[in-house]
């Protein structure tokens, strides 16, 4: 097992061994005490199996290897799949998978036993599908934490009536416990990105705050109507989905929400109202009934 230093990876570009490849938005964790302070929220321990995405050149693998009781590291890149190889061929518990994390579907998560601890220093154009690819399997998940952009991050967090909300603080609300934990400095990554990043932490809870009728339409729902968030709401309803005026006015009114207030200032259970009261009228229920009780 080793950490590469600055000068290690550099002598490996010279040499050929690798490259960096911008279009995968590649960035190298070089300060071990940086490494070390971001390990320190996964509270990692000899029963945790761990999956890593875009392990690279390891420098969070080295700390995680000796202290779980598997390990899964999903990395595209050929080279660096080869140098893992070999930095953690004499780890039994180490499984270094050249393909795509976004790949992984139900028969990879079952095949684990138990609930999997995500880590990952995520390539900035890739957080948020990561994101979601995560809350599809989040039974199967016991904590994600994830390296992103500071912006995405304040995303992640964003509380309503703020301009860091949207349907991702939406979706986070609803079946997690997330908040930041920490911030790097530029320095500690190889080549410097131009943005800052955050440490995120994600843990899933054992049931959403509270339930969702129908999560595909609604998570289609969410973008479509935060696209117009600032938006008022019987303005973004008869844009997107057609329907009049009246009628939205009278189920809004009937079901406590103002036709005033803008998609931004909705609480995620009034977002969740206001897509059931759309799916009623849609159907042609009357005055947008909805079962408060779901």
């Amino acid at each position: 097992m080793r950490f590469f230093t600055l000068r290690e990876i550099r002598e490996l570009i010279k040499k050929g061994e690798i490259d960096i490849k911008k279009y995968f938005g590649q960035h190298f964790l070089i300060d071990r005490n940086a490494r070390d302070k971001i390990l320190s929220f996964a509270e990692l321990n000899k029963k945790d199996i761990v999956v890593e995405i875009g392990p690279g050149l390891g420098s969070l693998t080295e700390g995680i290897v000796g202290k779980v009781k598997e390990y899964y590291g999903f990395e595209i890149d050929r080279d660096f799949c080869n140098i893992l190889k070999k930095s953690f061929s004499n780890c039994e518990n180490v499984h270094i998978l050249e393909k795509d994390f976004l790949q992984t579907d139900e028969k990879f998560w079952n095949s684990l036993k138990g609930r999997v601890k995500i880590i990952g220093n995520t390539p900035y154009y890739l957080s948020t599908p990561i994101l979601f690819h995560i809350l599809k399997f989040y039974k199967k998940i016991k904590l994600a934490l994830l390296t992103v952009q500071k912006e995405v991050g304040e995303k992640y967090v964003g509380k309503q009536g703020t301009k860091q909300y949207g349907s991702i603080s939406v979706l986070l609300y609803i079946y997690t416990d997330t908040k930041i934990c920490y911030s790097l400095n530029k320095n500690v990554f190889y080549p410097r990105p131009k943005v800052d990043s955050v440490v995120v932490k994600i843990l899933p809870l054992k049931k959403p705050r509270f339930k969702i009728e129908n999560e595909k339409k609604f998570l289609n729902f969410l973008p479509l109507v935060f696209s117009y968030r600032r938006k008022k709401l019987t303005n973004v309803i008869k844009r997107v989905f057609k329907i009049e005026k009246i009628q939205i006015q009278e189920s809004l009114k009937k079901h406590g929400l103002s036709s005033e207030k803008r998609v931004e200032e909705l609480a995620p259970e009034e977002i969740y109202t206001l897509f059931k009261i759309v799916e009623n009228l849609k159907g042609g229920g009357k005055n947008g009934d909805v079962d408060r009780n779901k």
